[in-house]
């Protein structure tokens, strides 16, 4: 039989763990609550944020009025949440597929699937940005409308070229 002064000791350890344990759980849950409040507050910021840029870029770049503005202003806000929302989709799948790459036994038809995903979301924010472009240019004079295309074709050139690595170096003439 176990001493009385052991027993109590016992308890209290158990009690003290216990509670512990308790206000871990607790504390948890409430930073895991308080993390996905600042996440959001980060995708908010992260959509006007570029929107106010482009705003003040187009503005400058093609001389818009206060009517032109306010217009080009609402396009912004409306094409930058819908292209975050497209991105961060792509983002969770290409995630998805290189986990999936990872696993010992990859299953094609699942990479597949993720692929076709991959490529509609693609085509759609393809979509979304022609849609931005046209009503962008409805807004602009002729002027204007030159000056936006050439601002659409160097950024197009800029985000469309692949780079691939450069032969040469120390592995050249092998």
């Amino acid at each position: 039989m176990m001493k009385k002064p052991t027993y109590r000791s016992l308890v209290w350890i158990i009690a003290i763990l216990t509670a512990t344990n308790l206000s871990m759980g607790i504390s948890f849950l409430y930073h895991k609550q308080q993390d996905k409040k600042f996440m959001n507050q980060i995708e908010e910021a992260a959509i006007k944020v570029p929107s106010e840029r482009r705003t003040r870029f187009f503005r400058e770049q093609l001389n818009l009025d206060s009517g032109q503005l306010t217009q080009f202003r609402e396009l912004n806000r409306n094409y930058n949440k819908t292209a975050w929302q497209i991105s961060h989709q792509l983002e969770v799948l290409r995630r998805e597929m290189v986990q999936e790459l990872g696993r010992e036994n990859s299953n094609k038809k699942v990479l597949k699937s993720i692929s076709s995903q991959i490529g509609e979301l693609h085509s759609e924010l393809k979509d979304k940005t022609i849609d931005y472009y046209l009503e962008m240019k409805k807004v602009c004079n002729e002027e204007q409308r030159n000056k936006l295309n050439e601002i659409f074709i160097s950024m197009l050139k800029k985000n469309e070229d692949v780079s691939l690595p450069k032969y040469g170096g120390r592995h050249r003439n092998r």
